[in-house]
C-alpha cells in the first residue's frame, strides 16, 4: 500500500510543459525543482532534451546533457516556448548564474523554422539585458552580429575576469568581419580543439 501511494503521489508530481498553462508563445520559467526526471515516464525533462538533442544533432550532441537524466545538471535557468498546435515546448533557453551574471549556454528547439527564430529573438533580447551574456563563434554569432547588432566585450581582461580564465587574444577578427566587434579571442574548451569566439551581452563587471 505504502508503495502504491508513493507511485502515486510521484505520478502527481510529475510535470510536463502543458501544465503549466501558459498562453502559446509566451515564454515560460522553469524552476529547477521541476526539472526531476523519471526514467518511466515521459515528462518535462524528456520534452527539454528532445529540443536540445534536436539543436545539437549536426554536432553530435551536446557535450554535457546526453539524456533527460542529465537535466537540469549545473544548468540553474530554464525559459520554454509553445508556438504551435500542440502542448509541448517549440524552443528553449538555458543560462548558469556566474558571478558576472547570467551565461546563456544551451539552447533547444523542435527544428522548425518558427522555433529557430523564436530561440534566436529570445536570445538577443536576453543578450540586450543587463547581466546577461554568452560565449559565441560561427553561425550564432554571425547573426548576433549581423542581424541582431548585439553588444560585445573588446577588451581581453574583462573577458577573462568574466570568464575566469585566461584567452589567446585575437581583437579584430583576421578575416576583416564584423568591423566594430574586436573581441575575438581563442581557448580550448573541454579539452576540445581551440575555438574562436567573442563575449556577447552584457556581463556584470
Amino acid at each position: 500500500m505504502e508503495e502504491y501511494e508513493s507511485k502515486f503521489k510521484k505520478f502527481l508530481a510529475e510535470k510536463t510543459f502543458k501544465d503549466y498553462g501558459t498562453a502559446k508563445a509566451q515564454w515560460t520559467d522553469i524552476p529547477v525543482s521541476d526539472l526531476d526526471n523519471d526514467p518511466d515516464e515521459y515528462d518535462l525533462t524528456d520534452e527539454l532534451y528532445d529540443l536540445i538533442a534536436t539543436a545539437y544533432k549536426d554536432i553530435g550532441g551536446h557535450t554535457n546533457i546526453k539524456g533527460p537524466a542529465d537535466i537540469p545538471g549545473k544548468y540553474d535557468q530554464w525559459t520554454a516556448v509553445d508556438l504551435d498546435g500542440d502542448p509541448e515546448p517549440d524552443a528553449l533557453r538555458v543560462a548558469t548564474t556566474k558571478p558576472a551574471g547570467s551565461k546563456m549556454t544551451v539552447s533547444g528547439h523542435d527544428g522548425s523554422r518558427i522555433a529557430k527564430d523564436a530561440y534566436k529573438d529570445k536570445t538577443a533580447d536576453l543578450l540586450g539585458s543587463q547581466g546577461y551574456y554568452a560565449e559565441m563563434s560561427d553561425a550564432i554569432a554571425h547573426i548576433m552580429i549581423t542581424k541582431y547588432g548585439v553588444d560585445c566585450v573588446s577588451d581581453k581582461e574583462t573577458v577573462e575576469k568574466v570568464l575566469g580564465k585566461e584567452v589567446q587574444w585575437v581583437g579584430a577578427h583576421p578575416d576583416g568581419k564584423y568591423p566594430g566587434y574586436d573581441g575575438w579571442y581563442i581557448r580550448t574548451i573541454g579539452g576540445k580543439d581551440s575555438h574562436m569566439k567573442i563575449l556577447l551581452g552584457k556581463p556584470n563587471v
